[in-house]
């Protein structure tokens, strides 16, 4: 109090400048000054471009590439040769007919085929007898049925009575021998398959996946040897999944990855008859409330490694390439629907630019508009453009070669001064 009566000028600046003081640093310091000042960044992301890709993450099962179904009537094999489990190979005997149930229908195949024999015998005899009567140098108008072999069938001969001249009827006569010696061939080779295999025989490489009897019918479940990978993805990957996208793979008991494409994905919800479907959900949770079954393709072929077997894919959804990457709760979201993002210039002033998001990810926003390597990318706290940023320490980490290049008179200088 001594103090303020002795020197009342002097106190009454003193308060007047703290004041001062006071309210330039609540105006230079409150979140939403308009004043310019400097910023401290304690934290940035560098732009560099790249290639930043999307990616949907997904549990996967190893399954055949193809189900093949085969049926036979149970009281027509005389043994079943295969079980559960087998390897097979085209044409391997799955299952053997009983000998006179081949018989039966060999003899049903060669009467059928005699039958046809007969008849392109007599179309033969026809046609003879046409060519012999009509002649080049006796035309005649009409074709004369009653000379004509009785034997050929009602039809044949009502429709060789309505033709107008010989040369149409021989025409229609060829064509039936024709139809009649397909006839006879497709016989021939119903009788040699018969012959040949005597049961139901495999049509590929595979592995018995079940044998079973059920109403009087014996069911062969093939596997084919060839393996696929299949997911199940929610509704809403199921939109970002296109057939034909690069698919990463790693799979249990393989040391190196696989890389493929997406072969196929499946427009109608999985269900509980889901074979792969229930049993990869004994490792993993599928999606819920409904999923959909996608196949994904490997480039190299799964030699060794068993059906049910679990892997992890990763499934290219979108890509660019020459891309930047920015934490997307970075992007500054304008009134007219624009992206933004803070920067600090080269003059170490605080700017705003115009991005165009291509896509994001679950953390970071891609985009590829124009930006120097390496500018400084800050996050999205309201500033004041024009400002100047800093750091309390250095940008780059200091290497043990910045201290190979410095002699004894700077580490004298620094000690000095």
């Amino acid at each position: 109090m001594a103090f303020i009566k002795s020197k009342p000028w002097t106190s009454l600046t003193i308060v007047l400048t703290m004041l001062l003081v006071g309210v330039n640093a609540y105006f230079v310091f409150k979140d939403d000054s308009k004043i310019t000042r400097s910023y401290y960044i304690d934290e940035f992301q560098k732009a560099y471009k790249g290639t930043n890709t999307e990616r949907v993450k997904k549990e996967t099962i190893v399954a055949p590439a193809e189900t093949y179904t085969l049926t036979a009537d149970a009281t027509s094999l005389s043994a079943v040769n295969v079980k559960r489990g087998q390897k097979v190979s085209p044409n391997d005997v799955l299952a053997t007919f009983k000998s006179e149930e081949v018989d039966n229908e060999l003899t049903k195949l060669e009467a059928e085929r005699a039958a046809y024999e007969t008849e392109r015998s007599d179309l033969e005899d026809a046609l003879s007898q046409i060519e012999n009567d009509y002649d080049d140098a006796d035309p005649k108008s009409s074709v004369n049925t009653d000379q004509i072999n009785g034997t050929l069938s009602v039809t044949l001969q009502l429709e060789l009575g309505q033709q107008s001249s010989p040369s149409t009827a021989i025409a229609l006569l060829n064509r039936h021998i024709a139809e009649t010696d397909r006839q006879i061939a497709l016989m021939d080779a119903q009788i040699e398959q018969i012959q040949a295999r005597e049961g139901v025989v495999s049509p590929v490489d595979g592995v018995i996946a079940a044998v079973k009897e059920e109403s009087g019918t014996v069911t062969f479940e093939i596997y084919s040897t060839e393996k696929t990978m299949l997911a199940y993805l929610s509704e809403d990957e199921w939109q970002k999944v296109s057939e034909g996208q690069t698919v990463d793979f790693k799979v249990k008991h393989m040391k190196d990855s696989l890389s493929g494409t997406v072969l196929e994905k499946q427009t109608i919800a999985t269900d509980d008859s889901s074979i792969w479907g229930n049993e990869l959900a004994k490792t993993t949770d599928l999606p819920q409330p409904t999923n959909y079954e996608v196949v994904l393709q490997q480039d190299e072929p799964m030699e060794d490694i068993p059906f049910s077997t679990t892997g992890k894919a990763s499934i290219i959804v979108n890509e660019a390439s020459d891309s930047y990457k920015i934490d997307k709760s970075w992007v500054h979201a304008t009134k007219k629907k624009g992206k933004k993002i803070y920067i600090v210039g080269p003059d170490g002033k605080i700017d705003m630019k115009d991005i165009h998001v291509n896509f994001k990810t679950a953390q970071s926003a891609i985009f590829t508009d124009s930006l120097d390597e390496g500018t400084p990318m800050i996050s999205d706290k309201q500033r004041n453009l024009t400002a100047y940023a800093f750091r309390t320490m250095p940008v780059e980490k200091i290497q043990w070669k910045h201290f190979k290049k410095l002699d004894w008179k700077h580490y004298v200088k620094y000690i000095v001064f």
